[in-house]
């Protein structure tokens, strides 16, 4: 119950509107604290200085302990932050670092000098004098900006500058990212706000088609914005990852588990990491477990549940039961069944990590597989619609996993994201709520997977099977070919069932 509470909070606080969490001028910011700029010294305070205030006013300073404390993280500004993870990721790899303050600076707007700095530390691009009339050889950054211009990935302007302390438009922010990790392709997604004339047109198509970006939500790129330091780490974090991707080599094997009326798929790594997303009904636990041991699975390293109906995880209750999960991705809809409640139970009892994707978040799981979620928690009361949505990339290969999500979801996910897949496991087990003709045109798979078994629902629809064979996919199903299973390899993959 303890559990079932939290993930209630946690559901209420992802609705809030962004307002409501973001700091105003003079306000707090995310991590509850703000800096001193004006009249620090009457509080005893250096300019610049962060800190908090407690629930009296009294002015709580950094190195103080504070109770409760405020989220913690990396820099003072980046506990709990959306971007947090991909800012860790690039103070890793000691490509960025922070302000004297303790802060990272999410808000604040990455100027030319810092991009020029951040490429060239990653690229390794030998230091150059830059021939820039506003760049003094004094300035911090004057080899990374004449780096970046010897290599083409960054210019000057026609007046013979550069404009160091700029910030970046997002616009000049695709080009840039295009040049200098020489990226390709042209997305699906049209924003109302970049014409074909754009000048950056042809780069924010790119991004789009390496899913660095889908834009925002009301179908706007916003290109005349300018990019913050939150922005910048965000994106680059995905190309690093895409390209490590590509290059990481390593098998994968995905098997979809035949659970009949239901699903479950078992992910296997090269490195011998384990995903589970979903496990079928309650009657399905048993021959989960069997499958899973007999492909010498002995602990799951990440259990997803895409949605709480009891066709997705019921099995995953004697999962939890048998095996050592190490952490649980959840949609965060909350359910009332007593299956939903004894899955709950058991996260609760067992001390699981569990955490609520965010649309758009990249999993860090291995290095080997690029793990996106296209879609979670919705607002409607419809559980299928806050269907977690995985797109699993691996060399060459991609599966897009669509849980039950519904015609919506596509559309929304189709705005957002570049779909196109060799693999789609269809929604909701071919029901005519999911797999939308322009849905499947955009994904474009080779295969496609049905999962489903004898059911009153009408499961599979013959419309969607006839959309399916439609568009060239060759369709594969767990009631007609049982256990199906893809392995990746250097020649691409292969796929067969056990039936």
């Amino acid at each position: 119950m303890k559990k079932l509470i939290s993930l209630f909070m946690i559901l209420t606080f992802l609705a809030l509107p962004l307002a409501s969490v973001q700091a105003s001028p003079g306000g707090t910011d995310s991590s509850g604290g703000h800096t001193c700029w004006t009249n620090c010294a009457k509080y005893g305070l250096e300019t610049g200085e962060y800190h908090y205030h407690d629930d009296d006013g009294n002015i709580i300073r950094v190195d103080e302990p504070t109770d409760p404390k405020p989220p913690t993280g990396l820099f003072t500004d980046t506990g709990g932050h959306w971007a947090e993870s991909a800012i860790e990721y690039l103070y890793n790899l000691d490509l960025v670092s922070g302000y004297s303050d303790g802060s990272f600076g999410v808000k604040k707007s990455i100027t030319r000098a810092e991009a020029a700095t951040i490429i060239t530390r990653h690229l390794d691009l030998p230091g150059s004098k830059p021939s820039f009339q506003d760049v003094s050889s004094k300035h911090w950054a004057y080899y990374s900006i004449g780096a970046v211009s010897n290599a083409h990935i960054m210019g000057g302007y026609q007046d013979g500058s550069f404009r160091a302390n700029d910030p970046i438009s997002r616009a000049e922010l695709a080009a840039l990212l295009v040049r200098a990790y020489e990226l390709s392709g042209k997305g699906t997604v049209t924003f109302t706000d970049v014409k074909t004339s754009h000048w950056a047109y042809g780069a924010i198509q790119v991004l789009v088609k390496n899913d660095i970006t889908g834009g925002y939500p009301d179908n706007t790129f916003r290109p005349g914005n300018n990019v913050t330091r939150a922005e910048f780490a965000t994106f680059l974090t995905r190309i690093i990852k895409n390209n490590e991707v590509g290059l990481a080599g390593g098998e994968i094997t995905a098997s979809f588990i035949d659970v009949g009326q239901g699903d479950s798929t078992l992910i296997q790594t090269s490195e011998g990491k384990t995903i589970l997303i979903d496990g079928g009904d309650r009657y399905s636990g048993d021959e989960v477990s069997t499958y899973l041991r007999s492909h010498g699975v002995d602990t799951i390293d990440l259990m997803v549940a895409t949605h709480p109906d009891s066709d997705h995880i019921g099995g995953l209750v004697d999962i939890l039961q048998n095996f050592p999960v190490k952490k649980v991705l959840d949609s965060g809809k909350v359910h009332t069944t007593e299956t939903y409640q004894t899955y709950l139970s058991l996260l609760d009892s067992k001390n699981i990590p569990v955490e609520i994707p965010t649309i758009g978040e990249f999993i860090d799981f291995d290095e080997h597989l690029s793990i996106q979620v296209l879609n979670s928690t919705n607002d409607s009361s419809d559980s299928n619609e806050s269907s977690i949505v995985l797109n699993i990339k691996h060399e060459d290969v991609d599966l897009l996993l669509t849980g039950d999500a519904t015609i919506e979801n596509e559309q929304e996910m189709m705005k957002r994201f570049n779909v196109d897949a060799d693999i789609l496991k269809a929604g909701h087990h071919g029901s005519s709520t999911s797999s939308s003709l322009s849905f499947l045109q955009a994904v474009s798979p080779d295969i496609s997977i049905l999962s489903y078994g004898d059911n009153s629902y009408g499961h599979p629809d013959s419309e969607v099977v006839q959309r399916l064979r439609s568009i060239g996919s060759e369709i594969y199903s767990t009631y007609y070919d049982g256990n199906i299973v893809l392995e990746t390899g250097e020649d691409g993959y292969s796929i067969m069932g056990d039936k």
